[in-house]
């Protein structure tokens, strides 16, 4: 039997974050939507509070588990990192979980090689905002795996074709890899929107992994 949970998505407007919280919300657990302002379309059954990651200190309340889903491009671009470090404290301190959408780019090919990021270039037509996102996610991941705080976190980075413009269709199905990446028979690595969103409530209902990053994708 799944206990339900009080689940807080900061950044519950981006296309991860909405995802997710739609999701939360059909399984019917107490979903809390935190962004900078207040949608003009809210979601049935979650509650929707304007707040800013960088600035205030966020209405985390009795959160079981907070979800970062904030992406570091336009106006938050090269605050990820910083905002992320709050938002870890915050949890901490309210005893939740933290799970947090990371980049593809964090993983690694193969188990125990490098992290692609590290080892290998991105092509030329890959826009610059992309790969300061990618860097930006990976710095992230780095300041959880030197966390010593004790605090439970996840950092669930999605299949390379992840995004409002490649959302892909829902298949109800998924595949979870640790730090390495999956690919299906195609060589291709990608995940929808709702399937993603899938796996991350399936991994807050019922914990695999604690302190670890994980890779998600048919």
């Amino acid at each position: 039997m799944t206990s339900l949970k009080k689940i807080t998505v900061v950044g519950g407007t981006g296309y991860a974050g909405s995802a997710i919280l739609r999701e939360a919300a059909k399984r019917g657990h107490a979903v809390t939507a935190i962004s900078r302002s207040v949608p003009a379309e809210t979601v049935e059954g979650v509650t929707h509070v304007a707040a800013d990651l960088l600035r205030d200190t966020l209405p985390l309340g009795e959160a079981d588990v907070v979800v970062g889903a904030v992406s570091p491009r336009a106006e938050n671009a090269g605050t990820l990192a910083k905002a992320y470090a709050g938002l870890a404290g915050q949890a901490r301190q309210a005893g939740a979980r933290l799970v947090l959408v990371g980049g593809f780019s964090c993983l690694r090919r193969t188990a125990g090689g490098p992290r692609m990021i590290e080892a290998e270039s991105f092509p030329p037509e890959v826009p610059e905002a992309v790969v300061i996102e990618a860097k930006e996610n990976m710095e992230v991941l780095s300041h959880l795996l030197a966390d010593t705080s004790g605090l439970d976190w996840l950092f669930v980075s999605p299949a390379m074709e992840f995004s409002s413009w490649m959302p892909g269709e829902d298949l109800g199905r998924y595949r979870v890899g640790d730090e390495v990446a999956l690919f299906d028979a195609d060589g291709r690595s990608a995940i929808s929107g709702p399937d993603y969103a899938r796996a991350v409530l399936d991994e807050i209902e019922h914990p695999t992994r604690h302190r670890a990053q994980i890779g998600v994708a048919y």
